[in-house]
């Protein structure tokens, strides 16, 4: 949990009533007063998909240059925060807690950018010229962090920030919010997936994944950017599934079934599905693995590669199996003798309770009101009583390509019923897994980025 105080030194919110639903609140703000965004590891995983690169170097010219004009030239930063107080002389207190809701949505080469900047004032240019990511910028950021509060900002230092809440703490708001800021972000940052996946679909690379995908599921897919078949339920980007091809593809690449060198961490099909996207596009293109169509067909292409093809057909089983994971996983680690809702990145599905709390004044941050229903398939069961980030689960998604094997060069499970398999070997594993949840203090995002994670769930499908 990350909360601060940002202040505006020119500030305009509207609107101005709660029947709109999201507040926006516009201005400029110093430099100054972004410290503890860069200081926050509650910041949403797109802006630290920012390496250092021509557009960053360009920002911080200006930054050096004329200062005074960068606010105009610049778009900033987009901040979100679920939980907004507004207080007076243009000042709001921010809690950064939520994952993927709250932090700054849209601007991640600015903020990387004013990052640079600041370290620029105290760190000489050969260890500036070092920074070359978000994780070393994260190191250098903690380094020299004692001398970063000595700095003295010009009052011309002013950068354009939109800061987007909800109009109210209630439970319906807050739930519209996050849904919300969700789309606002894949829409302020479609400028660079929208061109790749849009030339995806048009080059027929997901034709296989939409015939293996049920059709319930296929029909909510975004194939097309902003575009689906089922529009009256929630819609899923393209990118997830994409990144669900590769815990097969990447089992394709460790038997050398693949006609390039390429693969994707495990960590980066929940953490960084932009690269997934890239990567898949870059296998797609190349001719060993599709061919030109040719004649009415344009420039698309068919698929030819047999691997490949299995890949993305046994792909349309995961949402499936990422469902069932998601269910039955917190019943599965209960009867290890824990108790899944012990912590408060777990909320309990009990609107009698919830209701008995609010009325005897008391907490209720470890309930809610909002059913729980799975990830993909929006299933709501007796049993689900737990409403979680799928984070802390998807260890043992990516590990499903322990329960795969390699057969006549197709990547094809290795038993018959998968499902009764899968919940055989999680209700050993899930108890088991308790340790790493502990040792990441049940961060989501820290558990489903760590390495180790995936690793140990991968081998507890092999071994249990």
């Amino acid at each position: 949990m990350s909360s601060f105080i940002l202040k505006f030194a020119h500030v305009a919110i509207q609107p101005n009533t709660e029947e709109d639903g999201i507040r926006r609140a516009i201005g400029f703000v110093n430099i100054g007063q972004l410290l503890p965004i860069l200081d926050s590891k509650a910041l949403a995983p797109n802006p630290r998909n920012a390496k250092r690169n021509a557009i960053i170097e360009a920002i911080v010219g200006t930054l050096n240059d004329t200062p005074e004009l960068f606010r105009f030239k610049s778009k900033g930063l987009l901040i979100s925060s679920h939980e907004v107080e507004e207080l007076q002389r243009g000042r709001f207190r921010i809690l950064f807690e939520k994952e993927f809701v709250d932090g700054v949505l849209d601007g991640g080469h600015n903020l990387f950018a004013i990052g640079l900047f600041v370290l620029s004032q105290i760190v000489d240019e050969k260890a500036l010229k070092r920074i070359r990511t978000w994780e070393q910028l994260d190191d250098a950021w903690s380094e020299y962090r004692d001398q970063i509060d000595e700095i003295t900002f010009d009052p011309e230092d002013l950068i354009a920030v939109e800061l987007i809440y909800p109009c109210s703490s209630d439970e319906g708001a807050q739930e519209a919010f996050d849904r919300a800021a969700f789309d606002i972000s894949q829409a302020r940052n479609a400028n660079t997936q929208v061109k790749t996946e849009a030339f995806q679909n048009k080059l027929g690379f997901y034709d296989v994944l939409k015939e293996a995908l049920p059709k319930e599921l296929s029909e909510r897919v975004e194939w097309k950017p902003g575009v689906v078949e089922a529009d009256d339920a929630k819609p899923i980007p393209v990118r997830d599934i994409v990144a669900l091809a590769w815990i097969p593809l990447n089992l394709a690449a460790a038997n050398d079934l693949l006609p390039l060198d390429i693969s994707v961490l495990p960590q980066n099909i929940y953490r960084n599905k932009g690269e997934c996207s890239d990567k898949f596009n870059t296998l797609m293109l190349n001719d060993e693995v599709t061919q030109p169509i040719g004649g009415q067909a344009g420039q698309a292409r068919q698929l030819h590669h047999k691997t490949v093809q299995s890949c993305l057909e046994i792909t349309g089983d995961l949402p499936r199996l990422f469902d069932l994971i998601y269910e039955r996983f917190p019943i599965l680690y209960n009867n290890g003798g824990f108790r899944f809702g012990r912590r408060n990145v777990v909320k309990m599905y009990d609107p009698a309770k919830l209701k008995q709390l609010k009325e005897e004044g008391k907490d209720v941050s470890g309930y809610t009101g909002v059913r729980p229903v799975t990830p993909f398939f929006q299933r709501a069961t007796p049993e689900m009583k737990w409403k979680y980030p799928d984070a802390l689960i998807i260890p043992f998604v990516t590990a499903l390509s322990s329960l795969m094997k390699v057969e006549n060069g197709k990547i094809v499970w290795a038993h018959e019923n998968i499902d009764s398999v899968l919940l055989e070997k999680l209700s050993k594993a899930a108890p088991l897994f308790d340790g790493q949840l502990d040792a990441y203090d049940w961060d989501p995002q820290r558990l489903a980025k760590s390495p180790s994670s995936h690793k140990q769930a991968a081998s507890y499908y092999k071994v249990l």
